[in-house]
C-alpha cells in the first residue's frame, strides 16, 4: 500500500472524528437548550397564573346597621397580661385553648412586640369621603383594628367576617361599612319598597357603595380599572331600635324590601345576605338591679323571630343565613364589662368576635352551597 493510500485514510479518519465531535457538540447544545425551556416553562406558568390572579374581580361586601355593626368591643393590650383584661378580645385569644387557633391575628414585631394583624388581601372603607387617612384612624386600609366605634379604637363584626372571608376568596375582598347607631328599620333604614317616607339612611348606604367603587384605585394597591368588581354579599347587624310593638310586627317585611331594593339599586340580584340577631342579654335576660326579665323583652323576641324567619322565604333561598348570636352573650358578672350596657354586649371583645366570625362562616357556607 502506498504513502497515498495511507494519507488518506488518515485523513478520512480524521475528518470522522471532526464530523462526530461536531454532532456531539451540537447534541448536546440541543439538549441544554431544551432543559432550558423545559425549566423555564414552570415560571412562565406562574407568570401567567399571577397575571391571571391580578386580574380578578374585587369581591365587594357591604356591613351595615346601627351601632353593634359600627362596634363596641374591646382589642385590649397585646403586650400586657391578658388575664387581666376582662371583657377583651386578648384575654379570650390567648386562654390556653384558644392560642393556637387564634395566632393569625396577631403578630411579633422585631423591638416592637405583638402587633395586630393588618390583612393585604381584605380591605374595609368607612365611606364619608373625601379621606384624610388619619394615622391610626383613617377611613380606608387593609383589615386590621381601628375600623369600629369609639372614636375608631373599638371594633365590630368586621374583623371576624374579614379573616373568614379573606381565607375562603382568592379574589381581593373589599368591605363597605356603613352604620348608624341608634337607628331603626321601620323609619331611618325604611326602604322604597316598604312605602311611606324614604329613610334618611337608605340613601346613604347607596352612596358609601358607590363612592368605595369609585375610589377602588385608592383602597386597593395595584387595583386598575380592567380588574373589575361583583357587589356579592350584604351582612346586616341591627335590631334594637325595632324592639317595640309597631317597629317588630313589620320588621320582617321591612328587612325583605331592604335586601330586594339594595339588590335592585346594585344591579346585584344573586346577592347573598347574612343576618345577625339582636341577641344581647342571651338566652333568659334579667334586669341587673330587679332580676326580672326586661320591659320589652317581649319585642326584642319579636324581632328575633322576624330575623330567624328570613332565610326560610322563597325569595331567599339558599342565598340567605340568619345567625343565632344569644350564645355569644358574656354575662358582666362573670366576664366582666367595659361600658356600654348591656346592648352593647357591655364592650366585650369576645362577644363581637364570635358574632364576626359567625356571620363570616355563615356567609362562606352560602357561597360553598351555591357552587355545588
Amino acid at each position: 500500500m502506498g504513502l497515498s493510500a495511507h494519507s488518506d485514510r488518515a485523513s478520512s479518519w480524521r475528518s470522522y472524528k471532526i464530523s462526530m465531535k461536531i454532532q456531539c457538540v451540537t447534541l448536546r447544545q440541543t439538549a441544554l437548550a431544551l432543559i432550558s425551556v423545559i425549566a423555564l416553562f414552570p415560571v412562565s406558568l406562574r407568570a401567567a397564573e399571577e397575571s391571571i390572579a391580578g386580574k380578578k374581580p374585587i369581591q365587594i361586601y357591604l356591613l351595615s346597621g346601627q351601632s353593634n355593626m359600627t362596634g363596641r368591643g374591646i382589642f385590649g393590650d397585646l403586650n400586657k397580661p391578658a388575664a387581666e383584661q376582662k371583657a377583651t378580645l386578648v384575654r379570650f385569644i390567648m386562654e390556653p385553648q384558644n392560642v393556637e387557633k387564634y395566632k393569625f391575628l396577631y403578630k411579633d414585631v422585631e423591638k416592637k412586640g405583638l402587633s395586630w394583624t393588618i390583612r393585604d388581601d381584605v380591605f374595609i372603607t368607612l365611606g364619608d369621603w373625601p379621606h384624610e387617612g388619619q394615622k391610626d384612624q383613617g377611613k380606608h386600609g387593609g383589615l386590621g383594628p381601628f375600623y369600629g366605634g369609639f372614636r375608631n379604637k373599638g371594633f365590630g363584626p368586621e374583623i371576624g367576617i374579614g379573616h373568614a372571608l379573606g381565607n375562603f376568596h382568592d379574589e381581593p375582598v373589599l368591605l363597605v361599612k356603613v352604620a348608624f347607631g341608634a337607628n331603626n328599620l321601620a323609619v331611618n333604614f325604611r326602604p322604597p319598597s316598604s312605602g311611606g317616607t324614604l329613610g334618611d339612611k337608605y340613601p346613604l348606604v347607596g352612596k358609601a357603595v358607590k363612592e368605595a367603587i369609585e375610589h377602588l384605585p385608592e383602597i386597593i394597591p395595584g387595583y386598575q380599572k380592567e380588574n373589575g368588581y361583583e357587589i356579592v354579599g350584604f351582612f346586616w347587624n341591627q335590631g334594637e331600635h325595632d324592639c317595640t310593638p309597631e317597629f317588630s310586627a313589620e320588621y320582617e317585611q321591612n328587612l325583605a324590601n331592604l335586601i330586594q331594593d339594595l339588590r335592585k339599586e346594585f344591579n346585584a340580584p344573586s346577592m347573598k345576605v347574612v343576618i345577625a340577631t339582636t341577641g344581647f342579654g342571651g338566652r333568659d335576660p334579667k334586669d341587673a338591679k330587679t332580676a326580672a326579665t326586661p320591659k320589652g323583652y317581649e319585642n326584642q323576641l319579636k324581632v328575633i323571630a322576624a330575623q330567624l324567619a328570613l332565610p326560610a322565604r322563597p325569595e331567599f333561598k339558599g342565598a340567605a343565613a340568619t345567625v343565632e348570636t344569644r350564645d355569644f352573650w358574656r354575662a358582666p358578672e362573670h366576664f366582666g364589662s367595659n361600658g356600654g350596657g348591656d346592648v352593647h354586649w357591655n364592650s366585650n371583645g369576645e362577644s363581637y368576635w364570635l358574632i364576626g366570625e359567625a356571620m363570616g362562616h355563615s356567609m362562606v357556607e352560602l357561597h360553598k352551597s351555591s357552587k355545588k
